[in-house]
């Protein structure tokens, strides 16, 4: 069993009450599991609203690494797109540092579902490229399934260019409760996570509903590149 990295700085900006270890929840199985169905619901953004991520990178023991401390900003910039065959679209500018590099690195295009399943466009083809230089065609790939029970498994899509290595998710459910700040003023947010992985990636997205934040993002070390891991700081909602 792997747990989440720990440093000192992780544990300044994020507080973890009563969260799973993320590897011991998983279930090998291929569908739902008879535990109950999760209650997140959709995650509602505005155009304006601004996450700001804590971020770490994580050596190949998947330790953070204090001295890799900086700041990602993402910023919503509009929301009810059409793109790329997909309606109700969510974009997203990402800046890799606000404070040291203004510049925006690149668009996050999401679609948060009413069923609480949040699908990213060319998810599993930028996780390819950034971490084995192959280029994917890029596609709609859910990156969440919380409409399933706990434990329950979908089939993201294939992570290599021959279509042997599957990409898979796990709902790990109810992971706990975190601190941020909203609109300035420091808040408590309930967390729900999922698991994806293959043969090379190992992901842990965690989210709130209420209100509506990405709350952390993990990916694991492997032989071919080193992770990093996202703890959200502050969150501007309008």
């Amino acid at each position: 069993m792997r747990s989440l990295p720990h440093a000192g700085a992780c544990a300044c900006a994020l507080l973890f009450v009563f969260l799973w270890q993320a590897e011991g929840c998983r279930d090998n199985g291929a569908g739902p599991s008879s535990q109950s169905p999760q209650t997140v619901s959709e995650l509602v953004f505005a155009a304006g609203d601004s996450l700001v991520f804590d971020t770490w990178g994580l050596d190949p023991y998947n330790s953070a690494v204090p001295a890799s401390r900086t700041g990602t900003l993402w910023k919503v910039y509009a929301v009810g797109n059409a793109f790329a065959g997909a309606g109700n679209v969510t974009s997203i500018a990402r800046y890799p540092d606000p404070v040291t590099s203004p510049a925006k690195s690149d668009t996050l295009q999401f679609r948060f579902l009413p069923s609480g399943d949040i699908e990213q466009y060319g998810f599993i083809a930028g996780v390819v490229a950034r971490r084995e230089g192959v280029q994917l065609v890029p596609a709609w790939d859910r990156i969440a399934a919380f409409s399933l029970p706990t434990n329950g498994t979908w089939a993201v899509g294939a992570a290599d260019s021959g279509g042997t290595d599957s990409l898979r998710g796990t709902v790990l459910g109810d992971q706990g409760y975190f601190i941020a700040s909203l609109n300035g003023v420091r808040t408590v947010f309930h967390g729900y996570g999922v698991s994806l992985s293959s043969l090379d990636i190992d992901y842990t997205i965690v989210v709130s509903d209420v209100p509506p934040a990405v709350l952390f993002i993990q990916e694991l070390s492997t032989p071919l590149a080193n992770g990093f891991l996202m703890s959200l700081a502050a969150l501007t909602k309008h």
